[in-house]
């Protein structure tokens, strides 16, 4: 090993570094370090750039460069001036390492990722500002049964009205069917009876219940109760009635037999057709009511 190389590898290995080290320090390529430190210059290369070379490896292990270059001068090859192999080397690292280190270059090196985010928070916005839109709909409105009664019964009203100016005669006829039509559509009125079967069992027997347009109203006035209502043997509705809230089912027509579950019975009020079903001869918290229809109910007439 060259003597020079011994020295700069000595220095080198007091530092603390290694060559790859070196290598990412001073810009040079490891196999000319390695080259420098063996004596072997005609590897790298010129000749001009020995010098520089060298000096930039003394000065980066703390040598005096100068003072080496003047002790090993017979060893160095000479072949370019001085100045000369300083400007096309040692300026043009300096040069990489101020490109390097300038903020438009790290901002080059950090684009991808910021376009990465920008492009994220984009989506999650557009996809939140949809959801916000539609549940910001108008909703629709579905009419009730009620409403379409009362429509056609104004319409049957006016053209009955109508028919009764023809003669005098017809509308006494009219008016006598009328009262007999009356007299004999004339709904008994509904009612229901309540039985205990048991602390947690009840069986409501109705009777004259309409064949059509009936209402189930369940009801938690004073504090929280699980109820829910069962339709024909299949679970039409469920779920927790709070303090002062109350549930309406529709009772399809036709319907056999209904039952109401409830979790908290003597916190809970049932209405049928907004009638108040008496359900307060059983002590048992949970209970089950359930609605048996008399023979009788099936005389009594709808809207």
């Amino acid at each position: 090993m060259d003597e020079i190389g011994q020295k700069l590898r000595t220095a080198r290995i007091e530092k603390g570094y290694t060559l790859d080290d070196l290598q990412q320090i001073t810009k040079i390529q490891k196999r000319y370090l390695i080259a420098i430190e063996e004596g072997n210059f005609d590897a790298l290369p010129g000749d001009f750039y020995v010098r520089a070379f060298i000096k930039q490896y003394a000065e980066t292990v703390g040598l005096n460069a100068d003072e080496l270059l003047t002790q090993f001068q017979q060893d160095i090859p000479d072949t370019q001036p001085q100045e000369y192999v300083e400007q096309s080397v040692e300026n043009r690292t300096r040069s990489e390492r101020s490109s390097a280190a300038s903020p438009v270059n790290k901002l080059r090196q950090h684009a991808v990722p910021i376009m990465i985010v920008v492009a994220v928070v984009i989506i999650v916005f557009g996809v939140y500002f949809v959801m916000w839109k539609s549940s910001q709909g108008p909703k629709q409105t579905v009419p009730t049964d009620s409403a379409s009664v009362s429509v056609s019964s104004k319409k049957a009203s006016s053209s009955a009205k109508s028919s009764t100016k023809k003669t005098s005669s017809s509308k006494k006829a009219a008016s006598s069917s009328k009262k007999k039509a009356s007299s004999s559509s004339k709904k008994a009125e509904q009612s229901v009876a309540v039985t205990t079967v048991s602390s947690s069992q009840q069986t409501a027997t109705v009777t004259n219940l309409p064949k059509s347009g009936n209402k189930l109203t369940v009801a938690a006035p004073d504090g929280a109760a699980w109820i829910a209502v069962y339709v024909n043997g299949s679970i039409s509705w469920q779920g927790t009635l709070q303090g002062g809230s109350d549930h309406t089912v529709d009772l399809p027509d036709g319907v056999t037999s209904f039952a109401v579950h409830s979790g908290n019975t003597p916190g809970t009020t049932i209405k049928l057709n907004d009638k108040t079903v008496d359900i307060s001869g059983a002590t048992g918290v949970v209970r089950t009511i359930t609605f048996k229809l008399a023979d009788s109910s099936t005389t009594g007439s709808g809207d």
